[in-house]
């Protein structure tokens, strides 16, 4: 009797577990997801800060997108390079990274806003960006290198 208990146990917790959807996945941001990046490829789904991300390839650019639980899309974001971005805040990376190197450029789009955060390092320490189309930008994050 124990047997077909500690069994019957074990396999209302599998069917359980089999029926509920992922917690990384939710419906409607799948599906909202589905309807925007229909040809999306090397899809990955977690969660984090209450929000559903997605990490995809779209038209051979890798993009994260944050969705909420009713599937409202909130941000995206793209890595790109430097001759993706406007002439002027092309200028301004050029500038902010001489004699350094550009890490990585991200484009987010957010609330109907578009910027850049473009990573730097030199020989002291890696900075982050929030570049405009304008050229405009603030430095976000500083953080040192530690030295050996």
């Amino acid at each position: 009797m124990k047997k077909i208990f500690v069994m019957l146990t074990a396999v209302v917790i599998t069917a359980s577990a089999w029926a509920s959807p992922s917690p990384k996945e939710n419906e409607k941001a799948k599906e909202a997801f589905q309807k925007e990046f229909s040809t999306a490829k090397e899809v990955n789904w977690t969660q984090k800060d209450g929000y559903y991300l997605v990490s995809f390839k779209f038209n051979n650019d890798w993009m994260t997108a944050w969705y909420t639980d009713d599937g409202q899309l909130q941000a995206t974001q793209r890595s790109i390079q430097p001759s993706q971005m406007t002439f002027l805040a092309t200028k301004k990376v050029e500038e902010l990274g001489a004699n350094k190197t550009v890490l990585n450029i991200a484009e987010i789009s957010k609330e109907g806003e578009l910027f850049y955060l473009v990573k730097i390092d030199d020989d002291k320490c890696v900075s982050v960006y929030k570049m405009y189309a304008s050229g405009e930008y603030s430095r976000i994050s500083k953080t040192k290198k530690k030295t050996v």
